[in-house]
C-alpha cells in the first residue's frame, strides 16, 4: 500500500466514524510484509483498542487462510469486548490485485439501543416483541457458548492467551523441542507472525531468543514445501 492509499483510508476512517456515529468502532488495519498494524481508529471507547493494539486473532487467521481470495468482505458476525460485552462486526478486505494491504472493520455496538428497546417493551409489557427480537438472550449472552467469535484484542499478549496457556509457559517448565515446534506451528496457523512486533513477544514467552524463533519458522515453512 503506497502512501496515497493510506491516507485516503485514514481519511475515510474518520469520515465513517463521524457519519455513523459513536455506536460504531472504525479501525483500518495495514497489512505488509513487515507484518499488519493499526494505521486509524475511530470511536475506539467501544473497543478500548488504540493504534498500538494488534490486528485480531481472527483477522489474522483470516489473512493467514487466505479469506480475501475468495471474498471482498465480511458482514454480521460476533466480536466480544472484554467478559462481557458482544458487538456486531464487518471486515472489508482492501487489496491490490491479490495481494492483501489492508482492512477496514466496523465494529457496531448496540447495547445502548437494545437496552432501550428492552426498556420500552418492559413498560408496555409487550412481550411478543421481546421474543422476536431476542432481547433476553442478546442481553445476557453467555461468552463461554459462543463459537467462531472475534476477540478484540488489547495486545500480542493477549492474543497469545488465547491461544496458548501463558500460565503454564511462566512456570518454569523447560519446553521440548517439539513442543516448541507445536506452539509455533499452532501461532502460525493462526496467523499470529502476520501481527507486527510479535516475533520477540513470542520468543519470550517461549523463553527463546528472536533468530530462534526464525528458525523454527524456516523449518515449519520449508517442511510445507
Amino acid at each position: 500500500m503506497d502512501e496515497q492509499q493510506k491516507e485516503l483510508f485514514i481519511k475515510l476512517t474518520q469520515f465513517l466514524g463521524q457519519v455513523l456515529g459513536d455506536q460504531y468502532e472504525i479501525v483500518f488495519h495495514v497489512i505488509s510484509d513487515e507484518g499488519s498494524y493499526i494505521a486509524a481508529i475511530a470511536n475506539n471507547h467501544i473497543s478500548g483498542r488504540t493504534i498500538n493494539s494488534p490486528l485480531t486473532s481472527f483477522a489474522s487467521e483470516l489473512v493467514q487462510e487466505k479469506e480475501y481470495l475468495n471474498k471482498d468482505f465480511l458482514c454480521d458476525y460476533k466480536a466480544k469486548v472484554g467478559k462481557s460485552k458482544i458487538v456486531t462486526g464487518s471486515t472489508f478486505f482492501i487489496k491490490n490485485q491479490n495481494k492483501i494491504v489492508g482492512i477496514l472493520c466496523i465494529n457496531h455496538d448496540t447495547t445502548e439501543l437494545r437496552n432501550a428497546i428492552s426498556k420500552i417493551i418492559e413498560l408496555e409489557k409487550i412481550n411478543d416483541f421481546s421474543d422476536l427480537l431476542d432481547i433476553h438472550n442478546q442481553n445476557n449472552v453467555n461468552l463461554h457458548n459462543v463459537s467462531n467469535i472475534e476477540t478484540l484484542s488489547h495486545s500480542i499478549e493477549d492474543i497469545l492467551a488465547e491461544n496458548i496457556d501463558l500460565k503454564y509457559l511462566n512456570s518454569g517448565y523447560s519446553l521440548s523441542t517439539e513442543q516448541k515446534d507445536e506452539i509455533i506451528k499452532k501461532l502460525h496457523s493462526k496467523g499470529i507472525f502476520n501481527i507486527k512486533g510479535s516475533i520477540p513477544i513470542v520468543a519470550k514467552s517461549l523463553n527463546i531468543s528472536e533468530p530462534s524463533v526464525y528458525r523454527y519458522l524456516q523449518k515449519l515453512k520449508n517442511s510445507l514445501l
